[in-house]
């Protein structure tokens, strides 16, 4: 009985522990919840934020130094066939890509009088006008509008003897002017006649009256022959300079009327021919166009002359390369046949930084001008055991080094960690680097990245999304 009551009075408490108990376990359960879930979301948030990194193998690979590019095929030393006036295309009886040989033709014009005849018409007449305006101007002597008229022209060293011998005449007037005026002044001091008695110094006088007057009569004489020598000098400059201005007058007269029989014999035939046998590879006129001396009507590209590509390329790049070698198309199979050859390296005047221009002369059926071709040209292949791309290739104080991932194992998952190996650039290529150093071949190594990023850095994979 007294077990019973214990029993019952004990109940309740038990209740209540059990009770309690089981409070506590579901709020240690509750809290390993959230810390689970705090933990899960934390780990993804930290793994978001970490820089996301490209990888590739560390592997074996070729090594091919070529320098790449592309450029326009043009035509090398095209012939350009111009009509020399402007006339009506009646016919055009060739077109692009047409074979031609010499004197075919290219051309049929209509029959007219073309602009540029006129116009050397109106310059004859124009120039002849001016000719003899400038012949009865009233500078010319007599005797040279005479001589010019019969077309008879000084030579220069006629000329300059002309000019020479007034020149001279000049000269020796202006001299024997000075020299008399000095006279004249001399004389009309008179002379010193103190202490002599008055009919020897009337006397004196007298005589120095008749020295002064004479003196005075060849001064008139020197000023007398100055004024015409001027007047000579004067005369024979002014005929020489008009006589040298009819000279290019005449000189305009003979260019045109020249012109004027060249276009009429031009004009007489109705057709322009090529004066070369080749491949047309452009025409500018259609029927109904009127010419122009300044445009090519067509171009040839001459038999037995190939094409031109040019491109620029890095200095480093040109040292590598030799006049003379052989080139490829990058895409060989987009020909039946092909070949190119490296003409000139030359400097970029429009690169300070020292870029060169390579130019290739090619040779294909295939190619037209205006294709853009891609060549290739430099060494071959060399293979190698640890190759990279070139963009894993890092450098600092210590040297150059690359960043490979490296795996760790923890509670929620795999840790990838950058980590430092240094290398030794052995040869590359535009595409890639071949190294040596502490590797084995076929780490990660980082590529690119979302963050700079370096060694000892946690990093997350491209490919590899976490939750």
């Amino acid at each position: 009985m007294y077990e019973i009551e214990d029993k019952e009075r004990r109940e309740p408490y038990q209740q209540g522990y059990r009770g309690r108990k089981d409070w506590i376990k579901n709020l240690a359960i509750i809290f390993l919840s959230i810390m689970l879930v705090l933990t899960f979301f934390s780990n993804t948030i930290m793994n978001y934020s970490l820089p996301q990194v490209a990888t590739q193998y560390v592997q074996q690979g070729d090594i091919s130094p070529k320098v790449r590019g592309s450029g326009v095929a043009e035509v090398e030393d095209p012939y350009s066939v111009k009509v020399p006036n402007a006339r009506v295309i009646k016919n055009v009886n060739v077109m692009v890509g047409d074979t031609v040989k010499k004197d075919d033709v290219l051309f049929e014009l209509e029959d007219q009088e073309s602009e540029e005849l006129k116009q050397a018409r109106q310059d004859y007449e124009d120039a002849k006008s001016s000719f003899q305006k400038a012949l009865y101007s009233g500078e010319l002597t007599n005797e040279a509008v005479e001589r010019i008229r019969n077309g008879e022209f000084l030579t220069e060293d006629e000329m300059q003897e002309r000019l020479d011998a007034a020149n001279s005449n000049y000269n020796s007037a202006v001299s024997d002017d000075m020299e008399a005026g000095l006279e004249v002044e001399r004389l009309g001091g008179g002379s010193d006649t103190s202490g002599m008695g008055s009919t020897q110094a009337a006397a004196v006088a007298a005589q120095d009256a008749r020295k002064l007057a004479q003196a005075q009569a060849y001064k008139a004489e020197t000023e007398a022959r100055l004024t015409k020598a001027t007047n000579s000098r004067d005369t024979t400059i002014k005929s020489i300079q008009a006589e040298l201005e009819l000279k290019s007058i005449k000189k305009t007269m003979d260019e045109a009327k020249e012109k004027i029989e060249k276009l009429e014999k031009q004009e007489k035939g109705a057709t322009v021919k090529t004066p070369v046998a080749g491949t047309v590879t452009s025409v500018t006129y259609s029927i109904g166009d009127t010419t122009s001396a300044d445009t090519a009507g067509a171009v040839i590209q001459q038999e037995g002359k190939g094409m031109t590509v040019s491109f620029t390329c890095t200095k480093e790049q040109a040292q590598t390369l030799k006049v003379g070698e052989e080139a490829k198309p990058q895409n060989e199979w987009a020909y039946t046949e092909f070949s190119a050859k490296l003409l000139s390296i030359t400097a970029d005047p429009s690169d300070s930084s020292g870029s060169k221009i390579l130019k290739f002369e090619i040779q294909s059926p295939d190619v037209e001008p205006g294709d853009n071709v891609q060549l290739s040209v430099g060494a071959n292949s060399k293979s190698y055991d640890l190759t990279v791309p070139n963009s894993a290739i890092r450098e600092d104080n210590n040297g150059k080094f690359i960043l490979i991932v490296s795996s760790r194992e923890s509670p929620l998952g795999n840790r990838y960690i950058a980590t430092r190996v240094d290398v030794q650039v052995l040869d590359s290529d535009e595409l890639l680097t071949a190294i040596s150093g502490s590797l084995s071949g076929y780490e990660y190594v980082i590529t690119t990245a979302t963050k700079p990023v370096s060694a000892g850095m946690q990093v997350r994979l491209a490919e590899d999304v976490q939750q």
